[in-house]
């Protein structure tokens, strides 16, 4: 193996680590335990996977890469949001249960 073989993979690392750091806030998580370091590494490659395997999904017609994907997802997210809020806003639903149901307060 080469140096060059070494970098391409610490490359990959790295890169991963940026997204789960700066897209999606793991670097504000504290560990104090080893069962919480354990869970905090099975979380992350959950997540990633999940990511993964969305991009996948959605990259068929279009190069994605992961933090396209995470957008995508906070987009999507959003809009669902929007469109719930606006389904109770015609069922007449208080403002203060939509509020309840979204854990927000007025």
């Amino acid at each position: 193996m080469t140096i060059l073989d070494l970098y391409s993979v610490r490359w990959h690392i790295e890169t991963v680590y940026r997204y789960f750091k700066d897209l999606l806030g793991f670097d504000e998580y504290q560990m104090w335990s080893y069962k919480a370091v354990g869970r905090f590494w099975c979380i992350q490659h959950l997540t990633y996977a999940y990511l993964e395997f969305q991009r996948q999904e959605w990259g068929q017609s279009q190069e994605m890469t992961l933090g396209d994907t995470v957008r995508r997802i906070r987009m999507e997210h959003l809009g669902n949001l929007v469109v719930d809020v606006y389904q109770q806003a015609l069922n007449s639903t208080p403002l203060s249960q939509v509020l309840a149901e979204l854990k927000l307060t007025a």
